[in-house]
């Protein structure tokens, strides 16, 4: 597992990752979406739980994490998360299935893929 993440400049240290409850920076996740900003809030969230050994779930992390990125945080957007989480978990994707990606056309792909199967879905 020590190459992990590594192709994408992700230093991971699983030895000192803080095994927490993410409900609060995946909810973050979609604020810095809706401005524009997802992207960006998600990577520097990998890198302080995987890198860092920060406590995503702790909310001064979280504040200063956004303040880094440029984000507007708000308390809302937990409803929203929750009902969005219950329309997965409706579709039969689990934590086993992570990451999973399902296409317009109702293809899903799920765990590990190779390039491959990524390029016939997507001329599908």
């Amino acid at each position: 597992m020590t190459t992990f993440g590594a192709e994408d400049g992700l230093k991971v240290d699983f030895g000192r990752v803080v095994s927490t409850n993410t409900f609060d920076a995946h909810r973050l996740i979609a604020q810095a979406a809706a401005q524009g900003r997802g992207e960006r809030m998600a990577e520097r969230l990998f890198r302080a739980y995987f890198t860092d050994a920060l406590n995503v779930a702790d909310h001064d992390i979280l504040v200063m994490l956004a303040e880094e990125t440029g984000v507007r945080m708000s308390d809302g957007g937990a409803t929203e998360l929750r009902a969005e989480l219950d329309r997965v978990r409706g579709l039969g994707f689990t934590a086993d299935s992570v990451p999973a990606f399902r296409f317009d056309t109702g293809l899903t792909l799920s765990g590990e893929q190779p390039e491959e199967a990524f390029f016939a879905a997507f001329e599908a």
